[in-house]
Formats: structure tokens, sequence, C-alpha cells
């Protein structure tokens, strides 16, 4: 077997998630290059050097096996989600003590005062770093490295901290999410977190292969992550869970805009498996997709056809759209390129993979067509345009086998696309991002505490199969938080900002519930549907609402309900 600390980060090594049965493991027959990390009793992660790939029987792999790429979702709010009066209410006085948050995420910026205690201790329990491997790896992990709680004290205590711990956020979104979520009091800048005296635990994600980068048609310079290691850095923070017994709360502020938006990815799956645990809750965001122009939803009588126009800018050299369709209905498509140049219907078959090109234009379109998807079971038509000319192309929809006649088509996230690619005539709605349609999770989307208005950008709901996402809101605009460094701050706006103050919010419900004692049975599920009695909802809005969910965060009034009725 390989060294699979070195092997695993490798440029040459390709990634892939299995789903595991506990046994059926015949995949595996024959190599010899490769490594295998454990998720759960969900999920295997494969990692196989380039060398061995043609042996892998590639028909028991699917669009499934293949990770998804996630982005950071963001480009006085504390007081305005009800967190502060519930740490200044004596009968209930919620800090956050005794529950773990954990940050899956750029890193955290250990050395800042908003993560200690008034002795100069920490309140990081544990630092989970993908990106280096010059420390001692976690327990059931083989690559990246482990800071405990004990590291990092010696650090702080040395004249160089990251001499010990070397683990830095470069980044700055960590360490800002981490520092709203559960900062201490900084008496000069007036700011303090929602759970102020929780413990804290991050997990600083290595960024996607550039093999993957590749593939998704990853443009500009906002970091990407990949899905694998997402689902790994969830059963770190699940360890950590079990080592300390305490309540945890899993914050993913993280979104890919690939995937069916019914909640059943890989990712989504995993996050429900451990939120699902007594003691434990996971949220995510909505995305930042409301307005990027980047869904189309059409609806196809039997035997009928629509021309689904999308703009390409200039020098755009590629992108991935991905339509998505119910059973028992089948699609197909063709394209008309902006030079008028036609390809007639690709017959929608099992498994088919075509590659069409366009000669006036030069361009590539690698098609797709997977009829039943092993994770949602819907149809998906992956397309994949390579060198694009400007202009306005046509996917020429086909419907066939017709009840409901409904698709979709996403575009990969905004920050990854060029800026002027857009469909001509996009659907705000169903623009949350995954994981944010996952059901068993609380999904949070954004608005402006200060003029009570929804934040446009905010991913829009409902899930693909009429789902309730977003569940609530939170304040997502210009918030204010740490920044990198040891004394700065800096305001941030996305839907990652607005999942960070509900975390808060959620280990303040797991305080009361878990810990001191009033709900020992207390999970997500509890979670969710307390902040959902509690939400403040305005009389002119109908609820649940694609934008607002349920309504706005107000922990508060969560218990006001509770004592009330």
């Amino acid at each position: 077997m390989p060294e699979c600390r070195t092997l695993i980060p490798s440029e040459n090594v390709a990634d892939f998630i299995v789903r595991y049965n506990g046994s059926d493991l015949n995949i595996f027959d024959g190599l010899e290059n490769f490594c295998v990390q454990k998720v759960n009793d969900r999920y295997l992660i494969l990692y196989l050097d380039a060398e061995e790939i043609e042996k892998v029987r590639l028909k028991n792999f699917s669009y499934t096996n293949t990770p998804k790429l996630y982005g950071l979702m963001d480009t006085t709010a504390v007081a305005d989600t009800g967190a502060l009066r519930l740490q200044n209410q004596t009968s209930l006085n919620l800090t956050g003590s005794d529950v773990i948050i954990g940050f899956i995420d750029t890193g955290i910026e250990y050395t800042r005062d908003e993560f200690r205690y008034t002795t100069g201790q920490t309140r990081v329990i544990g630092i989970w770093d993908q990106t280096d491997n010059s420390g001692n790896t976690p327990q059931g992990l083989d690559f990246g490295s482990e800071y405990t709680r004990e590291d990092i004290n010696r650090a702080l205590e040395s004249e160089n901290p990251y001499e010990l711990v070397p683990s830095r956020d470069t980044n700055g979104h960590g360490t800002f999410m981490a520092s709203i979520t559960c900062g201490t009091y900084n008496e000069q800048r007036d700011f303090i977190g929602v759970a102020p005296n929780s413990l804290i635990a991050m997990v600083k994600l290595k960024e996607a292969k550039n093999y993957l980068k590749e593939l998704y048609f990853i443009q500009g310079e906002e970091p990407a992550f990949q899905e694998n290691d997402i689902m790994l850095a969830l059963t770190y923070l699940h360890n950590l869970q079990q080592k300390y017994r305490k309540p945890m709360v899993y914050v993913v502020g993280l979104g890919s805009g690939n995937g069916a938006r019914v909640g059943h990815s890989p990712l989504g799956e995993v996050l429900t498996d451990f939120g699902s645990i007594v003691g434990s809750c996971a949220l995510t965001c909505t995305g930042n997709e409301g307005s990027a122009r980047l869904h189309y939803s059409g609806i196809i009588q039997e035997g009928g056809v629509e021309d689904v126009e999308f703009r390409v800018g200039e020098d755009n050299p590629g992108f991935v759209l991905e339509l998505w369709a119910n059973a028992p209905d089948i699609f197909s498509v063709g394209f008309v390129s902006p030079l008028g140049e036609s390809i007639p219907r690709i017959a929608a078959k099992k498994d088919v993979s075509a590659t069409v090109n366009f000669l006036i234009e030069g361009t590539s379109i690698q098609v797709d067509v997977v009829l039943v998807e092993s994770g949602s079971g819907r149809e998906l038509i992956s397309m994949r345009f390579i060198d694009p000319s400007p202009g306005i192309w046509i996917i020429r929809v086909y419907g066939t086998n017709i009840l409901s006649g409904r698709y979709n088509i996403w575009g990969n996230l905004r920050m990854y696309m060029e800026p002027d690619s857009y469909f001509l005539k996009p659907d705000p709605e169903i623009t949350l991002t995954e994981p944010g349609a996952t059901e068993e999770v609380i999904s949070v989307g954004g608005y402006n505490h200060i003029d009570n208005s929804i934040y446009p950008m905010s991913g829009r709901g409902f899930s693909a199969n009429g789902n309730v996402e977003p569940d609530i809101v939170a304040p997502s605009v210009n918030v204010f938080g740490a920044d990198i460094g040891t004394e700065g701050f800096i305001r941030r706006t996305g839907t990652s900002v607005a999942a960070a103050l509900t975390a808060g919010c959620c280990a303040q419900m797991l305080e009361w519930g878990i810990v001191k004692g009033n709900e020992p049975y207390m999970k997500t599920n509890l979670v969710k549907n307390y902040l959902i009695r509690g939400a403040l909802r305005d009389r002119d809005i109908l609820y649940p609402n694609p934008q607002w969910g349920y309504g706005k965060l107000d922990v508060y009034n969560t218990f006001v309900i509770l004592t009330t009725t």
C-alpha cells in the first residue's frame, strides 16, 4: 500500500465518493496504488493514482461519485437574532457553554483574543488543517495535521505561536465566521458573538485539485473546495464530539451549483446522518445565487420542444449546465450555435455519452445523459461546453413520456462563471445551492437587518421537490466581525454569514436543551422546529415563503413562546 499522507493530496490522484454497504468493495479488486478513507457507515472516499484509473470498472461510478466543488457563500446583527437578550436574561443566561461549534472553512486565526478565555487559554479544542502535513494526522484520517487544545495553549504561551501550531487562516472567511458565531466580548470595538462561551473546532479545507477545477471550468480567484474533503471534515468534527461528549453544532457555510436541489447529495446525506444524532445540530446556507441568472425552469407537453437561450460572453473557456427532471418524464437535447449551426436531438437512452462538435465555431459540447441518477432518482443531462463562441446559444429541449413536463437547468456558481454568461429568461426561484436543499438540516437564507429587506442574492426556495427551504432567514448584509491578524475587524455579506449567526443560536438551544437538561433528546429537527416557531413574520407576506422561509430568526422569541404557551 502507498503512503496515503502523500498520495491523497497529490494532483496525480483522482478522488471518488463511494457509497458503502459494509462489504461490497469489488471495485478495489486488482488495484495496488490507492487509499481509502471512511466517512461514516454510508460513504467511503477512494483515492486512486491516475495510472490505476483504467483498471477500475468505470460502470460502477456515476455522477454522485465525482466530487462536486463548493465555494464560500459570502462576498449590530447579533442583536437582531435575539441572542443578546438570551445572554443577558438572568433566568436563561444562554451563552453556548459546554457546546462545541464546528466550522468547515478556511481556518482560524487562533491567536485572537475573541477565541480565548479571560485567562488567555484557548477555546479552540481542535484544528484539522488539511493543507498541512507537518504534524500528526487525526485519528482515523490519513492526511493533514491535527492540533489539539493542548497544542494551541502551548503555542499561545510561546513567543512565536506559529512555530508550534503553524495553521493560519490566509483567507479570513473562517475567522470571521467563528468570530460572529462565538467570539468573546471585545469592549473596545463593542463586539460579541452569539455564543461567546462555546467551544470551537475548525477544519481548514484544502483547495480542490486542478483536474476537478478543469472539469467544472472554475474561473476567477475564488477558492473551490471538494465535496469529499467536506464530508471527511464532518467525520473529524463528529469524532471530536464523541471524544468530548458534548453537544455539537455543525456549520457548513459553503455551497455548490451542481445537483438536483432535492437534498440527496452525498454531502447532504452525511450532514443529515450526523445532525440526526441526539445532541447534534446541522445547518447550512442557501447560497448567493438568487439574482445570478443561472437557473432556468420550463414546462413541456408530450412531444413538445422548447428553446432555452443562454448568452455566452467573451473569453469564456467553458462552462457546465445540468438539466434535471423527475420520472417518468424523459427529456433530450439538441443545440443551435450563435452562427446557426445545428446539432439534432441526442436521444435519451440509459447512460448516453456523446461529444458534438461545431465546425464553424470550433466549440465542443460533451453531453452525458443519466436516466435515473443514483442519488436523486431523477434524470440528469450534463452539458459541458468547451471553448464556446460568444453569443446566444440555444439548448433545444425535447419531452417524451411526459407526466408533469417540468425541468430545471442550473449553471455553476456565479463566482466561478464568466460574468456576462447567463440565461436570457432566468428563474430566480429554486436558486438555493446544495446542500441547502437538504430537508433534514437547517437551511438559512439572508436578509438585510438594517432596512428589513431580503438580501437579493440570497438563494431562494423551495427545493425542486417542493420542500420548504430556506427554513428561516438571518442577517447577512454588512455584518461586523473579526478579520485575519490579531486586531482588525471587517464587514462581510452573504448567506454563510446568516448561517454563522444562526449556528450561535443553535448552540444556545443545545445548551438549554442538553446541557441544562430541559430537552435531553434535542437534535437538528427539534432545534429547527423551535426556531421556526419563534421566527418573526410580517403580516403582508405569505408563509412559508421561497425567500423568507418561515420568517426572520429570533431565538429570544422562541423562548417567549416556550414560556407562555
